[in-house]
């Protein structure tokens, strides 16, 4: 069982979001200020998507051989 390649991609992506819900949700139910929060998303996006990118053509290369 092989991960496909958009699953690859998206992995890191989600890892991303899904911290910053709990983080939004942790610091938020503490009376936190989570105004910085979609910033922080915002900035990791694309590093999360080449990163996936990277993972992908990794696990490519490696089912290549």
């Amino acid at each position: 069982m092989s991960a496909e390649p958009e699953e690859l991609i998206a992995l890191p992506f989600i890892i991303v979001v899904g911290l910053a819900i709990v983080a939004a949700v942790w610091i938020g139910g503490n009376g936190g200020d989570i105004s910085w929060i979609s910033d922080v998303v915002q900035n990791l996006t694309l590093p999360a998507i080449v990163v996936g990118l990277l993972i992908a053509a990794g696990a490519a290369i490696i089912n290549a051989l």
